[in-house]
């Protein structure tokens, strides 16, 4: 199993259109990369998707006739986790309060968006203290 690296931020966009469209040629990426941030070269994002597929282990590609089709490997919000714990871990030590402050500090919350904060926290809380093998059974059902 290839451990998630960072990615950069066109391979993130390219991502959010693969996740968006479920699949993709090299062209249909190309023509949104285009519509979305500009004019972007077909050798490019070419290269990139080989890149995210060869090195990172984030596409799958499919061959349909001499089209290759690429596929997102993992789901949005598995990437995302796994993207933010190593992005926790290095840049943070691991310190959720660090993180959150940083957080809050750089864009101040809304009355709503401190509702929906507290609500998961409470949710966390509650999932922290279910004996151990309920906690990894619900774990295990959430990453599949």
């Amino acid at each position: 199993m290839r451990k998630t690296q960072m990615v950069t931020d066109r391979e993130l966009e390219i991502m959010k259109i693969l996740w968006a469209r479920g699949q993709a040629s090299v062209r249909d990426v190309q023509e949104d990369l285009n519509r979305e941030t500009g004019p972007v070269a077909y050798s490019t994002v070419q290269t990139l998707l080989n890149i995210m597929e060869e090195k990172k282990g984030l596409v799958r590609h499919v061959v349909e006739g001499r089209t290759f089709i690429y596929h997102p490997k993992k789901s949005s919000e598995r990437t995302i986790r796994e993207l933010t714990r190593k992005f926790v871990d290095r840049v943070f030590d691991g310190a959720l309060d660090r993180v959150m402050v940083a957080l809050l500090d750089s864009k101040p919350p809304t009355a709503e968006d401190l509702e929906r904060l507290r609500a998961m926290i409470d949710e966390a809380q509650k999932q922290s203290t279910l004996p151990p093998a309920e906690s990894a059974a619900e774990t295990s059902e959430a990453d599949a």
